[in-house]
């Protein structure tokens, strides 16, 4: 009897072992197979993709480096290890998952980054010579994050980096021609009456972008008071990057709103340059259609855009941005003559003539806090930054 049982255990054991030896072999043969995804819906940005052999790369760890990314990108049924790690770590007591909390009251939070202070110094010696030149009004407002500001709903002990200090070290390194707005306590001081950030996105709610369009304004030189808005909701079923990404999915999907004037006569048109095409609203309904609802502002991200409205006493701002800024311009159209977006992540040509260019006589830069500190292209476009004798580097 003890020799049969050995016989069926040995065999249940080398079983086990070809049908596991056959699932890594299927496995392998599909990543080879497949074809390399150069985008993922779900969480709303570009994947790896196969890194190029150089000895150069090989020598100095990068080949490696950016292999294991491509690998961990473009793994087969990637979603679904992710999601199935995910829901094992909160199993073992694990509530962190690729740098993303799962929070109380359904909130997944995106822990703060560090900033890089190669890319940060090229930036501020950017903001600061522009400010100091004379030229243009500077203003910046840098966003914080939900992991600053909703703290609250973290997990107990979550050991997350202080961006409210980084934050602040940021801005003692700016000149005193820059005019901060600073949002870190306003923010915490509406964090529990307002749904300031999305529960399962990293993007802050249109909510949010009003309330900072209310502090900003007086740094700004406009009058917050002088429009008012309608609040709609355009979508109920709006589950962001962080779920996909962290893969612990949405315990609660996310409404969208949109604010529009109800008392102003300013018309305006939306010119999205590079597509050589003209929208008569900053809204895209048919971006409701998609995983990325928050694209409904302006389509998503593009290198420039240009908004010419009919308020010939207003100024020409320029604003140099990332995606946060899409909820947020909406607010200054009745208060400019012109309004331009760049987005350095995409924009390739010189800033500063289009300074020049255009007329602008203020720049805001607008970027959420995690963004902005592994910001490695906004100074690339003012890198021709005239000096002060006028002359133009190239």
């Amino acid at each position: 009897m003890k020799k049969l049982r050995k016989y069926f255990v040995q065999k249940l054991h080398k079983g086990m072992a070809v049908s596991l030896l056959a699932i890594m072999i299927i496995i392998v043969a599909a990543n080879l197979i497949k074809k390399d995804n150069e985008m993922s819906e779900r969480e709303n940005r570009m994947l790896a993709q196969r890194p190029d052999v150089t000895m150069t790369d090989i020598s100095d760890g990068k080949f490696m480096k950016d292999y294991e990314s491509y690998v961990s990108d473009q793994f087969i049924f990637r979603d679904f290890w992710v999601s199935a790690k995910a829901k094992m770590d909160l199993l073992l007591g694990k509530n962190n998952s690729n740098g993303i909390y799962k929070g109380r009251s359904g909130y997944l939070i995106e822990d703060a980054k560090t900033p890089d202070e190669e890319h940060m110094a090229k930036n501020i010696e950017a903001i600061n010579k522009l400010a100091d030149s004379g030229q243009v009004n500077v203003f910046t407002m840098i966003v914080p994050n939900a992991v600053c500001v909703m703290d609250n709903k973290l997990p107990a002990f979550a050991p997350v980096r202080d961006q409210a200090a980084d934050l602040k070290a940021f801005g003692s390194r700016l000149s005193a021609n820059v005019k901060q707005i600073d949002l870190v306590s306003a923010f915490k001081g509406k964090r529990d009456a307002e749904q300031l950030y999305y529960r399962n996105d990293h993007h802050w709610t249109t909510n949010a972008a009003y309330l900072a369009f209310q502090k900003a304004a007086g740094t700004l030189g406009i009058d917050a008071g002088k429009v008012s808005y309608d609040r709609y909701t355009v979508s109920s079923e709006f589950v962001g990057t962080l779920a996909a990404t962290s893969g612990y999915g949405a315990s609660k999907k996310d409404m969208i709103e949109i604010f529009t004037p109800n008392n102003s006569d300013v018309e305006y048109v939306v010119e999205y340059v590079d597509q050589m095409e003209k929208k008569a609203s900053v809204y895209d309904s048919g971006m409701l259609e998609n995983n990325d609802k928050y694209a409904v502002f302006f389509g998503g991200n593009y290198p420039m855009i240009k908004i010419k409205t009919t308020n010939r006493e207003g100024r020409n701002l320029l604003v140099v941005k990332d995606s946060y800024a899409n909820c947020f311009v909406p607010f200054l159209i009745p208060h400019y003559k012109e309004i331009t977006m760049i987005d350095p992540r995409y924009y390739y040509e010189d800033a500063n003539k289009e300074i020049a260019d255009s007329g602008i006589q203020d720049v805001l830069f607008l970027y959420n806090a995690n963004t902005f500190f592994e910001d490695n292209s906004l100074s690339s476009i003012f890198e021709t930054y005239e000096n002060e004798s006028g002359e133009s580097g190239t």
